[in-house]
C-alpha cells in the first residue's frame, strides 16, 4: 500500500498513526487535519487507496468525510471514533463500506486491520489488471475478425483465405497481427465505403 491519507486535527494522534504506518507498512502517509483538506487533496488525487479518520475534526465530527470516501473515490476507508459512538453508527456506516474502529483500539487490531486491507487492495489491483489484459485481447480478437469478415464480403475470400492473407499482411509489415488487422479496416473502409 503506497498511497495513504491520514485525516486527524489531532496532532499527537496524526504523528503517532503516520509512525505506525510509515514502520508496519513501508508508505509514506499525507496528513491533513481537516475534512475541507481531505476533500481537497482526494479531488486532486483520486489514487489513494487508504484513509484513516481520526474522529472528531475541527470541521466536523468526519462521518460525512468517511460518507464521501467510500462514496466518491476507489479509497477504502478507517473510522476512529470514541467506543460508544462507534455502537451507535456502526451499522450504517459498515453498510456503505467504512470500517469503524472504536477507540481506544490496541496496535496489533490496527496493525491486523490494515493488513488485511493491504492484502484486499492488492488482490484487487491484480484482478483488476487481468480485466484489463483481457479487454484488450477480446478488443484484438474483435479487429481480427472484423479485417477478415471485411476481406471475405469485399474480396470475395473465404475465413481461411482471409485468415492466411491477413497473417501474411502482419509478416510482410512487421506488425502485429491486431495492428495489421486495423491497417486492413481502415484501407477496405477506403476503397469500398
Amino acid at each position: 500500500m503506497e498511497k495513504v491519507l491520514v485525516i486527524s486535527s489531532n496532532k499527537s494522534a496524526s504523528e503517532a498513526l503516520v509512525s505506525f504506518l510509515r514502520d508496519s507498512f513501508m508508505c509514506t502517509p499525507k496528513v491533513v487535519e481537516s475534512a475541507y483538506q481531505a476533500r481537497t487533496y482526494l479531488d486532486k488525487d483520486p489514487s489513494v487507496e487508504l484513509a484513516v479518520i481520526n474522529s472528531p475534526l475541527m470541521d466536523g465530527s468526519g462521518l460525512e468525510l468517511a460518507e464521501y470516501i467510500v462514496e466518491k473515490t476507489a479509497s477504502n476507508c478507517i473510522f476512529m471514533i470514541k467506543e460508544e459512538q462507534a455502537e451507535k453508527i456502526g451499522e450504517r456506516a459498515e453498510k456503505i463500506g467504512i470500517i469503524v474502529v472504536g477507540k481506544p483500539f490496541s496496535r496489533t487490531l490496527l496493525y491486523q486491520l490494515v493488513k488485511t486491507l493491504d492484502i484486499a487492495i492488492n488482490r484487487s489491483l491484480k484482478l483488476y489488471k487481468e480485466n484489463i489484459r483481457l479487454e484488450e485481447k477480446i478488443r484484438e480478437i474483435q479487429a481480427i475478425d472484423k479485417a477478415k469478415f471485411m476481406l471475405m464480403e469485399f474480396k470475395g475470400m473465404t475465413e481461411d483465405e482471409a485468415h492466411s492473407y491477413l497473417e501474411q499482411y502482419a509478416m510482410n509489415k512487421r506488425k502485429k497481427k491486431s495492428i495489421a488487422a486495423l491497417e486492413m479496416i481502415d484501407k477496405l473502409n477506403e476503397q469500398y465505403l
